[in-house]
């Protein structure tokens, strides 16, 4: 938390910044999200309202930096199951999502530098922001978390890009709980392109889990319709100790339309993990419809291919409301 005033503090006391409303983009964020779980016989909701700013330093000789800040309320209505940051299934907390400052002055050459509580560079979620939205990409599933508090550095360059962080494993905590870290980095070619191909590396304790991973991603765009496909493979020591070695594939079709309001994907999703009893294996259905610059409606449908040894199928449906002013 030092660094990041000390980063703050550089970035205000540049030289004739311009005043600090100028270049300030913000809103309100509303969403009300309905969830049949069909496995576990259960309907929830989660109720959300935020504030979404992004701000651009300047001074005379330029574009300094930039911060982004997105906390939410969020509130949960008999939700099955609880998610790992709240306490039980009707609980209620303030959420940070992105909330952090990258420092973009530097000579050329050199990197810029983001600190804050951002998403872990590693596959799809670089470049494809599921924050708020039914379409996911499993990154904590994955991973042990989504986003962390920590440092980065990050640069575009002529024919690539880079994105690498140290974070400290806490979560939505700004600290490290256990001797928890994060080290994760991306590089691939550069994200406008209708070709975009990376590597991710990934090591981490979270939780008093160690999980090591190395994943290759890819999205190719032709026209309206879009291929994406992330395929990630490494070990574990969650189970009783030892390590365990575990494969993750994800595949994705999505078709928009001209005028991009309306968007269809579906999605495969295939993960085998050595001493489990049986491969996973989902289907994905969603679209999203966005009717002006502030109503968005969206849907999805998850449905689990393979019969799991203990329990019930996994199946879940979900509709979103979503209200930006």
């Amino acid at each position: 938390m030092k660094f990041i005033l000390f980063v703050f503090l550089m970035l205000m006391s540049v030289s004739c910044y311009a005043n600090f409303t100028n270049n300030l983009r913000w809103s309100i964020d509303a969403s009300a999200r309905l969830n049949s779980n069909r496995a576990l016989e259960n309907t929830s909701r989660i109720y959300v309202l935020g504030l979404d700013s992004h701000k651009v330093f300047t001074s005379d000789l330029g574009d300094v930096g930039y911060g982004v800040g997105q906390i939410y309320f969020t509130q949960l209505s008999n939700q099955i199951p609880v998610p790992w940051m709240f306490e039980s299934k009707d609980d209620s907390k303030f959420v940070f999502r992105e909330f952090h400052l990258n420092y973009t002055a530097l000579p050329r050459w050199l990197p810029n530098i983001r600190v804050g509580h951002f998403t872990l560079p590693f596959g799809l979620e670089e470049n494809i922001d599921t924050n708020g939205r039914l379409l996911d990409y499993y990154h904590g599933q994955n991973l042990g978390t989504k986003l962390d508090w920590g440092l980065g550095l990050n640069k575009v360059l002529n024919n690539f890009e880079y994105n690498i962080s140290y974070t400290l494993g806490g979560k939505d905590k700004a600290k490290s709980i256990d001797n928890s870290y994060a080290v994760t980095g991306r590089v691939g070619t550069l994200s406008h392109l209708n070709l975009v191909m990376g590597i991710s590396l990934f090591n981490a304790e979270i939780d008093m889990v160690k999980r090591k991973r190395f994943a290759f991603d890819w999205q190719y765009y032709w026209g309206t319709w879009g291929l994406l496909g992330e395929f990630a493979f490494g070990e574990d020591n969650e189970q009783q100790g030892n390590w365990q070695k575990e494969k993750y594939v994800l595949l994705e079709v999505n078709k928009s339309l001209v005028s991009e309001q309306l968007k269809f994907y579906s999605q495969y999703i295939f993960k085998d993990k050595e001493f489990a009893r049986n491969i996973l294996e989902l289907v994905n259905f969603g679209f999203s419809y966005q009717f002006n610059t502030q109503l968005e409606i969206s849907m999805s449908a998850r449905k689990q291919l393979n019969s799991p040894v203990v329990g019930e199928k996994k199946n879940l449906v979900r509709f979103q409301i979503r209200y930006r002013y």
